[in-house]
């Protein structure tokens, strides 16, 4: 029904031009993989329909270029794999593969069918964004495919890397410290350079073949610097901040306890609660606790290789956290002491001998 709703309004927006970007989204294949599998009957005539679909979709982008329009970008793409038993929540290949077919008349007519270049589902961001001539997005960790620019001058594809590059390298300034000890920074640092002395010859008019070898060995520099730094900024997002995240889980599973001990009492006809809050924070064990607590707070964040969110806090909220933590463990205690039930005392009676 989903996808009848798209394909519906398809022949009258294909004969506007009010629109520069047709974006459609067909869930039929992965609503019938997901209920029956990859394998199952439904597939095949949904792929047909699927065929049928972008034929239409094709011809009227032909139609319009040969009218004078610009040269069109037909890009067909899924999101994610399927598994034998229709899903797709893990990392086997066919979860994690999927085609990406770009079809323009901007694109070299090849003879044949070549085996596919693997590209990565993150770089095709910044690959539609510069062939757009739209900022790459702030946050994009991929790198624009090689192959899309290989029709364009060597000028322009050095443009294009140095653009994604830049973004790259922005992104692993901001978001790791230790950027500057990265490979793939000192590379695109190194490749700027280059780039820099290839286009001062370039505009000097220099067109020997010393120009072509210079501007070749900066593309591969690019492409070399590009590689790194997405790898390492795709490293850093798979990390998780286990020491903050366990933090965070102790926090509520010490306040869940505590309003469990008190439900009792709260739902009594007192109606009150009571917890032993200044006798838990003049305690002994409450200043040990916060000193224990600080030194492993300590070693954790001068330890750890990469920067977490709770050692970048300021010390002022990190002794407020140690001592809520400590003050709340301390009240645990007290109260899950005063639930016991007493020990049972023996009144019986002892006989002596004579």
């Amino acid at each position: 029904m989903v996808d009848n709703n798209v394909t519906r309004h398809l022949d009258s927006t294909l004969k506007r031009d009010d629109w520069d970007i047709l974006i459609l989204h067909y869930l039929g294949l992965d609503h019938i993989g997901h209920i029956s599998g990859p394998h199952s009957s439904l597939v095949q005539p949904k792929l047909l329909e699927m065929d049928n679909i972008l034929k239409k979709i094709h011809s009227s982008l032909v139609s319009k270029e040969a009218e004078g329009s610009l040269p069109y970008l037909l890009v067909l793409c899924g999101d994610h794999g399927m598994s034998e038993t229709g899903s797709h929540g893990g990392s086997s290949e066919p979860e994690v593969n999927t085609p990406l077919v770009l079809v323009s008349p901007a694109f070299k007519r090849r003879v044949g069918m070549e085996t596919p270049r693997v590209v990565e589902q993150v770089d095709l961001a910044p690959t539609l964004a510069l062939g757009l001539g739209l900022p790459i997005s702030q946050n994009s960790v991929g790198r624009v495919i090689p192959g899309i620019l290989e029709e364009t001058s060597l000028r322009d594809q050095l443009r294009f890397l140095h653009l994604n590059g830049h973004q790259l390298r922005c992104l692993l300034r901001d978001s790791m410290p230790d950027y500057k000890k990265e490979a793939g920074f000192e590379q695109f640092r190194v490749a700027e350079k280059a780039h820099g002395n290839w286009m001062k010859l370039y505009l000097e008019g220099n067109t020997s073949e010393v120009l072509t070898n210079m501007g070749k060995k900066v593309l591969k520099q690019y492409l070399e610097a590009l590689a790194a730094m997405s790898s390492a900024l795709s490293k850093q997002l798979g990390k998780y901040d286990m020491y903050s995240m366990i933090a965070g889980m102790v926090y509520v599973f010490q306040l869940l306890l505590v309003l469990l001990l008190a439900m009792p009492e709260a739902l009594s006809c007192a109606a009150a609660v009571d917890l032993p809050v200044l006798s838990s924070l003049l305690s002994l064990p409450f200043y040990l606790l916060c000193l224990l607590l600080a030194s492993v707070h300590v070693w954790v964040c001068t330890s750890a290789e990469s920067s977490c969110y709770f050692c970048s806090l300021s010390w002022g909220l990190v002794f407020a956290a140690v001592a809520f933590s400590s003050a709340m463990f301390c009240i645990l205690i007290s109260v899950a002491t005063r639930r016991l039930p007493l020990r049972p005392e023996f009144h019986g009676k002892v006989s002596g001998t004579s």
